[in-house]
Order: structure tokens, then C-alpha cells, then sequence
């Protein structure tokens, strides 16, 4: 078994730390002040807002197998630094368009194309530059550590965010969500790391290269469950959001900050959550812990969704409860499933296999959000919430009945190194 370590004893880890948390902070106050901006600022309709969300998302749909070739034939640390700088001068740009009174809902739309895009980008180059960043033994601990601080960040996010909002308008707030992203590029450019990339043998074509990628995903049979389970549960959750910015904005009217305190739990919970993920895995075993917080963080947001109604400020505390529930189980899994993905693949395949895992996994968010906007509008928006938990409630099912339960460490699925670069993916280490 690989003997774990502790990832802060890599210097450029805490520099690649510290770009993450920056970014993400800054992106926890741009998510709730986005959708903010469309509903308060330019009085987007449901249907509205939903296009603006797709257009955010659209991108993991129609990009990102391109991407994830372009991620495995590059440097990785250019392309995570022109992704942050671009996304920072972007998001002043909708600021100053907004401050100015010239920004439209099309507009918005077309910005929310372009940060989508480089956002796909960004999280392609990322996953396959932290295992050149730590070592093996240190990358379950690095994980862990980025996951709490992912669930610190949305806890403050999302509760300074929804006042920040409040208080200082969308606009303005949109500002550190760009501070946040220059920041990020400025960290990620003073890193030096080797490039591991294996070196190329001939030139295949951009659509060979991704259906490898793509086919090394759909053959694992872990990670095909995993990817099933993420799409769901992606589908799901944007179909709730959708429905729960309505519901809180436009039917209760209760304002940006009961919005963020409402998201602000399933942060807090999440936080708790990364905390125990290695002691509950080294107790239990990755399979079994990894399905028992799946079912309570999946299930959680139905229960949640069904006690609302309720209504008054017991159903808004009722829900948050379960929120922080839910936050709880996601922060146990989030950790265990990224090492898993980062160590089930072979380094020359990494970029192209997580651009197909995101392909399918966030590329049902865009249908989410649109489908979220038409059922939002056609049923209602609790309706609309009780349909988006209960996909993300059934999404545990593909992992519950695989042989991820079975699983003991997560490093039974290192691949057998494969005999040269081009030969056909390696075979997962046991089957």
C-alpha cells in the first residue's frame, strides 16, 4: 500500500494551494452573484436565467474532449495561467458593463460562453497537473486537503458572498471574483515543475486521440460507474438550483444573503466531511465508505426539498439542516473519487480520460440548467426541486451495485505500466 504523506512538506503544493483557494473563493462569490445579476439587475425570467447557466456549461459539452487533447499535447502550467488571467479580465469586463448600465442578458450570455470555456480548461489542466506537482505517496493527502479547503471556501463564500451581494450590489461583487482568478494565474506562473509528459511518437489525429481517452473511461469498470453516478447527480443538482434561486428570490423574496446561508451549509457540512474521508477509508475501506456517504450526501437535499414545505423560517432552517447533511457526504466522497480518477489512469492518458469523465459528468449540467428552466417554468420551482432530488438521490444506485463497494484501497486500481506510449490502455491493477 503506498505510504501516504503530508502534502505541505511540498513547497509547490502550497503555492498550487494557495491558487486554488484564491480562485475558489473568488468563484463561490461569482456563483451566487451571477445568477444575482440576471434575476435582480437585468429582471432575467426563469427561462433567462437557465440560458445563462447553460451558456456557462455548454462548453464541458462541446469543448472539452478538444480540450483534453490539447491538455495532454501542452505544458500544463501555461494553460492554467492563461485561463485565470483570461477569466479575471473577462469578469471586469461584465463589471464595468453593468456599473455602466450597457449589459444586456445576450451579453451576459456571450461572457458566460467565454468564462465557461476557459473554466473547462482550467479544470482539465489542473487535474493532470497535481500529480506532476506532489508526489504519488502525498497525492490522497493533497486531495484531502484541497477538498476542505474547497468546503472551508464555500462556506465563506457563499455566506460573504450573499452579503457582499446584498449589500454592495452583483456588479461589484463580480469584482473579487476576478481578483480572485488574477491572483491564481500570478501564484500558478511562479511554479517550476518538470514536464512529465511522455515524449510523442508520430502525430495522431486530435479525433483518435480523444476516442482513446474516451474508450480507456468507458472500458474501466470503475470509473464508468463513477462518471454515471457524477452525471446524475450534476443533472440532478442544476435542476434544483435552478429552482431554488427562483423559489428564494422571486416567490419568498428573501434576498442574496438567506440564498447564500441556505448553499453556505452544504459547505460547512462538506468541510466536516474532508476531515474524516482518510480516517473513515483506512477503517472501512474505500468501497464501503465511499458508498455510505454517497447515499447520505445524495439523499439528503430530498428530504430537504419535502420539508420546505412546511413553510416559514422552520421549513429555510429545516432545509439548510439537511444541506449541511448533504455537504457532509460529499465531503467524505470528493476526495476518495479524485485520487481514485487521478490514480486509476495512466499519466500520458490523464488529460483526455478526465476530459471524457467531464464530457459526460458536467456536460449534464448543461442540460440540467435548461431543463431546469423549462420545468421551473412549467411546474413551479418546488416541483421543479423535488425532480432535481430525487435524480441526485437515485445517483448512488450505478456505485451501489459495482465492484467499487468491494474495494479495500484505493490503490487497487493503479494500471499495470503499459509496455510503450501508444500501446492500448492498461488494464486496471485488479479486477
Amino acid at each position: 500500500m503506498t505510504k501516504v504523506t503530508n502534502a505541505w512538506q511540498v513547497p509547490r503544493f502550497r503555492r498550487v494551494w494557495g491558487a486554488g483557494a484564491a480562485a475558489g473563493l473568488g468563484a463561490e462569490i461569482g456563483e451566487l452573484a451571477i445568477p444575482v445579476l440576471a434575476v435582480v439587475t437585468l429582471g432575467a425570467s426563469a427561462a433567462e436565467l437557465s440560458w445563462v447557466r447553460a451558456a456557462l456549461l455548454l462548453p464541458y459539452l462541446l469543448l472539452t474532449l478538444w480540450l483534453g487533447v490539447l491538455v495532454d499535447r501542452l505544458p500544463r502550467r501555461p494553460l492554467l495561467v492563461l485561463a485565470d488571467l483570461a477569466r479575471g479580465v473577462l469578469l471586469l469586463a461584465v463589471c464595468v458593463l453593468a456599473l455602466g448600465g450597457w449589459l444586456t442578458i445576450p451579453v451576459l450570455v456571450a461572457a458566460a460562453a467565454l468564462i465557461g470555456s476557459l473554466t473547462v480548461l482550467y479544470a482539465l489542466a489542473d487535474f493532470s497537473f497535481l500529480p506532476e506537482v506532489v508526489p504519488e505517496g502525498a497525492l490522497i493527502d493533497a486531495n484531502a486537503k484541497i477538498t476542505a479547503t474547497q468546503s472551508v471556501i464555500g462556506v465563506a463564500g457563499n455566506g460573504v458572498g450573499g452579503l457582499l451581494v446584498q449589500v454592495l450590489t452583483a456588479p461589484v461583487a463580480l469584482v473579487l471574483n476576478a481578483l480572485g482568478y488574477l491572483a491564481s494565474g500570478a501564484l500558478i506562473a511562479s511554479v517550476r515543475v518538470p514536464d512529465s509528459r511522455p515524449a510523442r511518437r508520430g502525430r495522431s489525429s486530435v479525433l483518435a486521440e480523444a476516442r482513446a481517452g474516451t474508450g480507456h473511461l468507458l472500458r474501466h469498470p470503475v470509473l464508468r460507474v463513477l462518471v454515471a453516478e457524477a452525471a446524475l447527480w450534476n443533472l440532478g443538482n442544476e435542476v434544483l438550483m435552478i429552482a431554488l434561486v427562483v423559489l428564494l428570490l422571486h416567490e419568498l423574496a428573501l434576498g442574496p444573503l438567506v440564498l447564500g446561508l441556505v448553499l453556505m451549509a452544504t459547505g460547512t457540512g462538506a468541510f466536516v466531511g474532508s476531515l474524516y474521508s482518510r480516517r473513515l477509508t483506512a477503517r472501512f475501506g474505500y468501497g464501503r465508505s465511499l458508498v455510505a456517504s454517497l447515499l447520505l450526501g445524495n439523499s439528503a437535499p430530498l428530504v430537504g426539498v419535502l420539508l420546505l414545505q412546511l413553510g416559514g423560517w422552520v421549513g429555510i432552517a429545516l432545509l439548510a439542516g439537511t444541506f449541511l447533511v448533504s455537504g457532509s457526504g460529499i465531503g467524505i466522497a470528493n476526495s476518495q473519487a479524485v485520487s481514485l480518477r487521478q490514480l486509476a489512469v495512466p499519466g500520458e492518458l490523464r488529460g483526455r480520460v478526465n476530459a471524457g469523465y467531464r464530457l459526460v459528468s458536467w456536460g449534464a449540467l448543461s442540460i440540467g440548467a435548461i431543463g431546469g428552466g423549462v420545468l421551473t417554468t412549467a411546474t413551479g420551482p418546488l416541483t421543479a426541486a423535488l425532480v432535481g432530488t430525487a435524480a441526485m438521490a437515485l445517483a448512488t444506485v450505478p456505485v451501489a451495485l459495482s465492484r467499487v463497494r468491494s474495494l479495500v484501497h484505493v490503490e487497487d486500481v493503479v494500471p499495470v505500466p503499459a509496455a510503450a506510449p501508444g500501446s492500448p490502455a492498461a488494464t486496471p491493477g485488479r479486477q
